[in-house]
């Protein structure tokens, strides 16, 4: 039968498919057995002919996994005996979640807890309530259609002890794309990090529109200068004294798979105060313009990486104050190159990465979206990244001054660091079984890190000649992990070495010390239910000019069971701390205990909230061996119900 021709079935629902729903083909019963043998059916280009199975005149495909919402390519081809392909049928897919969406998905996580105070001694400040709840709910949600899409996500909360709102809302964010444009509303972040704009996610809003010329993007902000927390602030748009507007424009001149050139402008103008909400300090609000142009290229095979930033800011300290606004500027170089991309060495691939950077910011160079930046600082750094299959090597020097117009009513003061940190964990080795070999210590991984940092005062401020700082600390580290099937164990010791010759006013201080501390952990799978993990700790500090030493001991275990598997577990917990001074100035010792026994009453499903109950005490006793009336025990006890749903739809 030379010419025939295969009809797709209907979908299920008239006009369109749901992403697990069987794709359905209809074979004229008179095609030869040879020929349906050499037929072939391909999705998205992919052969899965595999896959189809027969139900009577129809060949079936059922996807192993939903389909992708969205246009999908379905192609039957025919392997002709003279080695020629015949395209028997072609058609487009269209998955979607209803006639009315092509995409449309809605997930929630809720849980609620209610806590009981059954007892409690010798125990002050508690809240007045015995009986407290607790909960929160993170909806998100997504739909689109056609040339759009939306989406939102709303974290709430709830606390019966909030002196505010019990309910509040979170971090949400919603989002909103139509072809070339794009907008978002609530916490999110401009840019990537740059001199003017650095950790900066606050609530707002924010527009873009892209270009296809040269990748191009542009987007128009207006954001809260500080932190918002809860329903209060709205938007985020509605304070002129706490609000930073502006634009960031993004191109891509050179675009290609070998080499790149991003070029990046950002403009933004406002103020707000020193400090977020809830944070001590002055809430005087504070601001002024900042602009930063940069470039970012990769050469080479993307090996070579150029990039180069330069900002200016013109900020007012004092805000409606007296004093005009300081303008300054700052610009950063980094250079990092890659000798090889995809290099192997004994059938391990070998990564290096080599890098160095040069940074210079004003002093008084300040942005009213970059709160954390540190101004007034000169900093040069070389850098290194090895990687050889379980092998990675870290090191950088660097150099730092502040004082960079070098006012002589200002101290100049330079600090020097160097690191070096290396990890290495073996390739795993396997019996011909498929079982990993351990050896008599187990599976190992180490670690070794190294510090020496200096900071010298180079030139004393006029103001206080006699007091400069010369420090230099040195830190070394060392850790290792072995595991065995059915336990594990690690040991670490740092090393800490403090040289101080400053002086303070003309007098030396007397902060040189030496620290000590190593950490031994254990973990034991006594049987399936049962786990036990000990771990004891040795810390000690000696101030050589006070002629004393802290030192502390730190030990516990705890044992993890489960009783009743998926339906009954516990957890008892013991930790004893004693922390003492060599010159009896203070001698004290921490016992606490701690247990908790949880039944899962019902387990979630996406139709049924979850249901555990869970008993839960612990108990803390202080003594003092200096002062004989220094004692304290005191115990608590909770009753908890949690439940817990999660779905998506």
């Amino acid at each position: 039968m030379a010419n025939w021709t295969p009809e797709l079935a209907a979908p299920a629902d008239s006009g369109f498919r749901q992403p697990a729903e069987a794709i359905r083909l209809f074979i004229p019963p008179d095609v030869p057995l040879e020929t349906l043998q050499r037929l072939t059916l391909e999705l998205d280009d992919i052969d899965v002919t595999a896959m189809v199975g027969r139900e009577g005149d129809y060949a079936s495909f059922v996807p192993v996994q939903p389909l992708g919402f969205g246009q999908h390519r379905l192609r039957l081809l025919e392997n002709s005996a003279d080695g020629s392909i015949i395209e028997r049928g072609f058609w487009r897919l269209e998955i979607r979640k209803s006639a009315a969406f092509r995409e449309a998905t809605l997930n929630m996580a809720t849980s609620a807890e209610l806590s009981q105070r059954l007892a409690e001694n010798n125990l002050s400040d508690l809240p007045p309530q015995r009986t407290q709840g607790t909960g929160s709910a993170i909806i998100q949600g997504r739909a689109a259609d056609n040339d759009w899409q939306a989406g939102v996500n709303l974290p709430l909360f709830y606390s019966s002890n909030s002196e505010g709102r019990e309910v509040d809302v979170g971090e949400f964010l919603m989002d909103w794309q139509q072809n070339a444009l794009s907008a978002k509303v609530g916490h999110h972040p401009i840019s990537p990090d740059n001199l003017v704009m650095s950790g900066f996610n606050r609530r707002g809003v924010s527009a873009s529109y892209s270009a296809q010329a040269f990748d191009t993007r542009v987007t128009g902000f207006s954001m809260r200068g500080s932190q918002l927390a809860g329903f209060q602030g709205g938007l985020g748009v509605t304070d002129n004294t706490d609000q930073v507007n502006g634009g960031v424009v993004t191109a891509y001149p050179i675009n290609r798979t070998d080499a790149s050139m991003a070029v990046s402008a950002i403009y933004l103008s406002g103020e707000a105060p020193d400090t977020g909400q809830g944070v001590a300090g002055s809430s005087l609000a504070t601001g002024g313009d900042a602009w930063s142009i940069m470039a970012d290229n990769l050469w080479l095979e993307k090996r070579l990486r150029l990039r180069g930033e330069y900002a200016r800011t013109d900020y007012d300290f004092d805000g409606s104050g007296g004093y005009e606004s300081e303008k300054d500027d700052a610009y950063s170089l980094l250079l990092t190159y890659k000798p090889w991309m995809d290099k192997q060495v004994n059938d391990q691939y070998l990564d290096w990465n080599l890098g160095t950077e040069y940074r210079q910011v004003g002093t008084y160079f300040k942005s009213v979206a970059s709160p954390g930046s540190t101004a007034d600082r000169k900093t040069a750094r070389l850098f290194s990244d090895l990687t050889w299959g379980g092998f990675n090597l870290q090191g950088q020097l660097s150099q730092e001054t502040d004082n960079v117009v070098d006012l002589p009513t200002l101290p100049r003061l330079r600090t020097r660091l160097a690191t070096l940190s290396t990890t290495y964990t073996p390739m795993p080795d396997y019996t011909p079984e498929g079982e990993l070999v351990t050896g008599w210590m187990g599976y190992p991984s180490y670690s070794l890190f190294g510090n020496l940092q200096s900071a010298k005062t180079t030139a004393r401020s006029s103001a206080d000649p006699n007091t400069w700082v010369d420090t230099q600390t040195r830190i070394l580290g060392a850790s290792a992990n072995f595991s065995h099937d059915n336990w594990s164990w690690g040991i670490n010791h740092t090393w800490t070495r403090l040289y101080d010759d400053s002086g303070e006013g003309g007098t030396p201080t007397t902060n040189e010390s030496r620290s000590r501390s190593t950490g031994l952990d254990f973990f034991f799978t006594l049987t399936p239910n049962y786990t036990l993990t000990p771990h004891v700790a040795w810390d000690e500090t000696a101030y050589l000019d006070l002629g004393y030493t802290d030192k502390s001991l730190l030990w516990g275990v705890g044992l993890d069971a489960r009783l009743i598997p998926d339906q009954l577990t516990g957890r008892l917990e013991y930790s004893l701390n004693r922390a003492w001074v060599t010159n009896d100035s203070s001698d004290n010792t921490t016992d606490q205990v701690s247990a908790s026994l949880t039944w899962n009453a019902v387990k979630s499903s996406p139709t049924r909230p979850g249901v555990s109950l869970t008993l839960s005490g612990d108990y803390h006793e202080y003594s003092d061996a200096i002062v004989t009336g220094n004692y304290k025990d005191s115990y608590q006890l909770f009753l908890r119900a949690l439940i817990g749903w999660a779905g998506t739809y």
